[in-house]
């Protein structure tokens, strides 16, 4: 009876356990919240020992992603990757969210622009291909867009804090994380090996989409947001002289608009300016000596005026 229960306790055992493996590699982590971890990418994972392994090379080659989640509630849960794609040895970021942290406009273009920045760096913005439900993939579709992640990717070995905004438009404020980089740097280099391997056969990548479709819209956030945070001043300490000159300069010079030249009428058409009146202006060297119309009819010389009020005609 005891050697039945240890059996059967022992198959429980690994019946949960290989469950438990799973579920972690699949996606649905247990227990990393806050951690930098390494796991194999899921299609792989999934159809070792099967023929469908042979359909595509990301199932029969080795690749792995760099994933830490972010846990800020009991369902406020994001989660970024570092992985491999097709035809390009720079990895790809993919990036998690809840569904109401994407924009009902970004969910029907299916894509949506996010800014990253690491520490008090430079800030890129990276177009993300959306994925349902609520899921941005950002891979290196343009020459540029593959310069800023490659960029990107050594900055996340050295830094210490990853800063991501997910722009919700002009009118809303963009959505802002920060994701601990400890860590991080044991697992860049079998992530980086990992996406040679698997395009070693793929061939040298000859098509990149325009460098406009990866480039950051105007009207995606609110003019001269970022994410670096002004400086806090005591009051005490004086601001640069030169930079406040040329925020002054730049104030001014948006602040001023071009005074059109005047263009005067002229008989046949074309264009001409508008004065106070609504009429056409014309050109004051145009009219001469011209004598000024009056309203005196066909009078002449002095007049005198009576008793009546009336003029008197003169002899």
């Amino acid at each position: 009876m005891s050697v039945n229960k240890f059996l059967l306790s022992a198959i429980l055992a690994l019946t949960f356990s290989g469950q438990s493996q799973a579920v972690e590699v699949s996606g649905w982590s247990l227990g990393e919240a806050g951690m930098w971890r390494l796991a194999e990418d899921p299609d792989f994972y999934f159809d070792k020992g099967s023929p469908a392994r042979l359909l595509r090379a990301d199932r029969a080659i080795l690749n792995r992603q760099a994933r830490f989640m972010l846990r800020q509630g009991l369902v406020n849960v994001i989660v970024f990757k570092v992985g491999c794609v097709f035809k390009s040895k720079v990895p790809a970021f993919e990036l998690g969210l809840q569904p109401l942290d994407i924009s009902i406009s970004d969910q029907f273009n299916g894509y949506s622009f996010v800014r990253f920045q690491i520490d008090d760096g430079q800030e890129y913005s990276l177009r993300g291909e959306y994925l349902p439900p609520a899921r941005l993939v950002f891979a290196p579709l343009s020459k540029a867009q593959e310069k800023s992640i490659s960029d990107l990717f050594l900055q996340l070995r050295e830094g210490g804090k990853l800063n991501l905004a997910v722009l919700q438009g002009e009118n809303n404020n963009p959505r802002v994380f920060s994701i601990p980089l400890t860590g991080f740097a044991d697992l860049a280099d079998p992530v980086s090996q990992d996406c040679v391997r698997l395009n070693a056969g793929a061939g040298i990548r000859t098509s990149y989409v325009p460098d406009y479709v990866t480039k950051e819209p105007a009207g995606y956030v609110k003019k001269g947001w970022s994410i670096k945070k002004p400086e806090p001043n005591d009051g005490l300490t004086p601001q640069d002289n030169n930079e406040l000159d040329k925020k002054e300069q730049t104030t001014d010079a948006e602040n001023e608009a071009e005074t059109p030249a005047v263009q005067y009428f002229e008989p046949g058409g074309g264009a001409a300016s508008i004065g106070p009146d609504g009429k056409p202006l014309e050109n004051p060297s145009d009219k001469g000596d011209a004598e000024e119309p009056s309203d005196l009819g066909e009078a002449s010389g002095p007049m005198s005026i009576g008793a009546d009020g009336n003029p008197v005609a003169s002899k």
